[in-house]
């Protein structure tokens, strides 16, 4: 409170507007209520005269605009789970592990009321088979961990993938190797999040950028999963775990959640027969298959034979064009050089394509959530550019390994000290890589 009452001086932010803060904010009805609000109203009053006899200033505010719509003031780890409830889930469980712990605390107080389940296990791999259960039984079903946590849950994974059983998982990342930076962010997980588990499996990946995202993005999680029947991968990461930011209130009415394809007809279902989705059966129900592990036939009996092999890994891949969406962000499409961030990076490689569009740089700009699948037009833009820039917080420049793959020349723009980008020094590199020289100085 005290560097508040500092902070308000030096923009000459009144008085009034945070006294009326505090008030608000710690008039819970209880006994002491009053002497906690004299208290910081104290403490406010002197930071603001210590600035004051300091003589120091920055200036005014710019004046304030009220947008014409309601806001929410929210964080990323709530407003993923509000995304989360809002879009049908029924049943989390969750091991505490930062940066991804107010989520299930969050899901303990409000996943409540018929029908819905929250609960705190024993490890990561105790959420991730009770995901497998509860999406067997037809439930839609999340757990949230960081990179740690994925680790621990890559068999379960990959059972998920083979058995074909619906769950969501969100990844909150922070630094890594082992315990690495817990409370620091980074981009590294990507790797470990798309091909999580031994074997032929790349899992649908949906990446956050901004708080507003957190919140689409765990509805879009939760859609993808229950239309192609397998496991999607939710990227977040600490800087947007924790970050609280003004985003346009959601209209819920608009939301529409996804109703899985559920067996209804006779006895005799062959649930995995052929190469495309199939409508699953639910315990209690007509079509009684085995989920199984092992590699299986039409019925889920488990076989050696290499014709089943390749049937049942080519129907595993061919599910995910069901999720292809083309749904992304393109400005300067025109140009022969582009940026394409990803996740919590979106907004200082923004800023910077802002300072280096001003100045007249050539440059595009390319943004989505669905890095697996990407959306098709989007790839076939990319595939036509000289040069595909990706800012990304990690040491090997995850993303554009992936891009390359896909016929695309990607290059990362690399950072691994554990904070997110700041857009100077964005522009200082974009500019080396494109040999634009800069016409005046960047100051932000």
């Amino acid at each position: 409170m005290v560097i508040m009452g500092a902070l308000a001086h030096l923009v000459n932010m009144p008085h009034e507007f945070l006294q009326e803060f505090v008030e608000k904010r710690f008039n819970r009805g209880r006994d002491g209520d009053d002497e906690v609000i004299r208290s910081n109203i104290e403490a406010l009053l002197l930071g603001r005269e210590h600035i004051a006899q300091s003589g120091f200033s920055l200036g005014e505010l710019a004046p304030s605009q009220m947008p014409d719509y309601q806001q929410l003031m929210i964080k990323g780890n709530e407003a993923l789970s509000l995304g989360a409830i809002a879009g049908g889930l029924d049943f989390y469980v969750g091991y505490p592990i930062s940066p991804a712990t107010p989520i299930l605390l969050y899901m303990e107080r409000h996943l409540v009321g018929k029908d819905r389940f929250a609960y705190q296990v024993s490890s990561e791999i105790e959420s991730i088979t009770g995901l497998i259960g509860a999406g067997y039984a037809g439930k839609r079903a999340m757990t949230a961990t960081a990179g740690p946590g994925v680790s621990l849950m890559s068999e379960g994974l990959g059972l998920s993938w083979v058995a074909e059983i619906p769950l969501v998982v969100v990844d909150v990342q922070r630094g890594g190797p082992a315990t690495g930076l817990p409370t620091k962010t980074e981009q590294s997980d990507l790797m470990s999040c798309m091909f999580p588990a031994h074997g032929d499996v790349r899992l649908p990946v949906i990446a956050v950028g901004t708080v507003e995202e957190c919140f689409y993005g765990a509805i879009k999680a939760i859609e993808w999963a229950e239309k192609y029947q397998g496991p999607v991968i939710l990227m977040s990461e600490m800087a947007l775990a924790e970050r609280s930011q003004n985003i346009r209130k959601p209209d819920l009415s608009k939301v529409k959640q996804t109703k899985r394809w559920v067996y209804e007809g006779n006895n005799g279902y062959q649930r995995y027969a052929g190469h495309e989705l199939s409508p699953m059966p639910l315990p209690g129900g007509p079509g009684a298959y085995v989920a199984n592990g092992s590699e299986h036939d039409d019925i889920g009996d488990t076989t050696h034979l290499p014709e089943r092999h390749i049937q049942m890994t080519e129907r595993r891949f061919s599910k995910i064009k069901l999720l292809e969406e083309d749904d992304y962000e393109s400005e300067g499409n025109e140009h022969n050089v582009a940026l394409l961030p990803w996740g919590g990076s979106k907004g200082p490689t923004r800023e910077a394509f802002d300072i280096l569009n001003q100045q007249g740089a050539p440059l595009g700009w390319y943004y989505t959530i669905y890095l697996n699948p990407l959306p098709p037009k989007l790839l076939e833009e990319l595939k036509q550019k000289d040069l595909v820039i990706v800012p990304e917080l990690n040491y090997q420049g995850q993303f554009s390994q992936i891009l390359r793959g896909e016929g695309i020349k990607a290059v990362s723009i690399t950072q691994y000290t554990g904070l997110p980008f700041k857009a100077r020094s964005l522009v200082e590199k974009i500019s080396e890589m494109t040999n634009f020289r800069l016409t005046e100085a960047v100051g932000v």
